[in-house]
């Protein structure tokens, strides 16, 4: 009786024990360098594997790829995810912003993450635009309380529309990246490949990585007129718009501090507008009546 006790006692504490490594900690940061895929899935057949060399740091750098076909069902959308090490509290561990190496190869992706957890499902409110075939990109994706958008779509069994964001913070049960211009659980239908590496839980932001374009919509809702005011104009700022599905309807360069576009056919609904230039990018709502 006295030696079942004790081996169902370190039975436990080995699982207890193994349990608290796989939660999330600040300054963690999955670097691939094991020649494993550290937890990562996509849950389809395009599994995401480990490749050895020419990652960010060249050489024998190594990182994870993950692709999608695009084509409708399993293994069309862009999304990768973890429910081990990237579970957990991020609200008591101080985790305010996930950085990672990224690269894309097919075609351009539209970068975010999402979590679910006791609070509903979330996404972050910000994407980063990483171009096909230009190498690795450095992005950083802020998940505060009030960087996080509450999303309702994907698998009801991974939780319900967000509803506390306090609470899925903390108590993440599932954390993904994914390729959507639009916030959302789920990725979009395209066909491509994602390189990752680096993948680390912030508790601080640089000077730049807080940066955004400083810009402005008026009237906002409005039946015709989408206008467009910058605080500064760099001379390499550009505007994308997005329908509610994902879709890139409109795009300019934009040459002075203020614009004004012409959204007269454009259906009524909601859309999201994203400024990019070299001080970095800002994405907001218009309604377009």
């Amino acid at each position: 009786m006295k030696k079942t006790l004790l081996t169902f006692i370190f039975s436990f504490t080995i699982i207890s024990l193994t349990f608290a490594q796989t939660r999330v900690t600040a300054g963690q940061i999955d670097d691939f360098e094991d020649d494993t895929v550290q937890g990562w899935i996509d849950g389809s057949a395009t599994t995401p594997v480990n490749i050895s060399s020419d990652g960010p740091a060249g050489g024998a750098d190594s990182y994870l790829e993950d692709y999608a076909t695009g084509f409708t069902g399993s293994g069309g959308r862009l999304i990768i995810f973890n429910e081990s090490q990237w579970t957990g509290d991020f609200a008591s561990e101080g985790i305010i912003a996930i950085r990672f190496d990224v690269r894309a190869l097919t075609n351009d992706i539209d970068v975010r993450v999402a979590i679910t957890g006791d609070g509903g499902k979330f996404s972050s409110s910000t994407f980063v635009t990483v171009t096909a075939g230009a190498g690795w990109t450095t992005v950083t994706i802020p998940i505060g309380a009030s960087d996080l958008t509450s999303v309702g779509d994907g698998s009801g069994s991974l939780g319900a529309p967000g509803f506390d964001v306090n609470g899925t913070l903390g108590d993440v049960t599932h954390f993904r990246i994914l390729s959507n211009p639009v916030a959302s659980f789920i990725g979009e239908f395209i066909n491509a490949e994602m390189h990752l590496d680096n993948i680390e839980a912030l508790t601080t932001l640089s000077v730049n990585e807080t940066k955004k374009v400083d810009f402005s919509i008026y009237p906002n809702p409005s039946r015709s007129k989408l206008n467009i005011s910058l605080a500064q104009n760099t001379n390499d700022t550009k505007i994308e718009v997005y329908d509610i599905l994902g879709k890139r309807i409109h795009a300019q360069a934009l040459t002075g501090t203020n614009t004004s576009i012409n959204a007269s056919r454009w259906n009524a609904g909601v859309y999201l507008v994203k400024i990019t230039n070299k001080t970095g990018t800002q994405t907001k709502r218009f309604v377009k009546e």
